[in-house]
């Protein structure tokens, strides 16, 4: 993971897998980038390979975390793993969630500056001309319950 401060929120990269092995680390690790940020911090999944329920559960708990400090959690360039997690489990309206991680041209990271939300929270309107597809239950996913991680990675493309 790479950390990223900015003059008011500290951008967070990660990249691979996010499982039980390391929940716990990656959400300490958040958690004092939170810490240290003036105003929130973004979470750029772009990277991640894979992301099962104890990472679910660690993104939940920070974004609860930094509502209670006043700040703002804000994910970015998810990929389309962590994507579908978030649809499959009904928990995308409650993140805030753009599109670009990375600087624009006048060196302003997303979460820096206003702009479109793709979602943001439970008043969240689709852009003009895109709708945001209702979320899948489980059972019409296809996924099983009690597959493994490969099955999941497989079933998920």
């Amino acid at each position: 993971m790479v950390f990223e401060p900015g003059p008011q929120r500290v951008l967070a990269r990660v990249c691979g897998e996010i499982d039980l092995e390391d929940a716990d680390e990656l959400r300490r690790d958040l958690v004092a980038a939170l810490d240290s940020s003036t105003c929130g911090l973004d979470i750029d999944l772009s990277g991640v390979t894979f992301c099962d329920c104890s990472g679910l559960h660690a993104l939940l708990r920070l974004n609860r975390l930094a509502r209670h400090a006043g700040k703002t959690l804000v994910l970015t360039a998810l990929g389309p793993r962590v994507a579908r997690l978030l649809e499959l489990t009904g928990t995308h309206h409650v993140f805030t969630v753009r599109a670009r991680p990375a600087p624009d041209e006048d060196g302003i990271r997303a979460g820096d500056a206003p702009g479109p939300d793709v979602r943001s929270g439970p008043v969240a309107r689709p852009p003009r001309g895109r709708s945001v597809p209702p979320p899948v239950s489980p059972a019409r996913s296809g996924l099983r319950q009690g597959a493994t991680r490969e099955e999941v990675r497989e079933e998920a493309c």
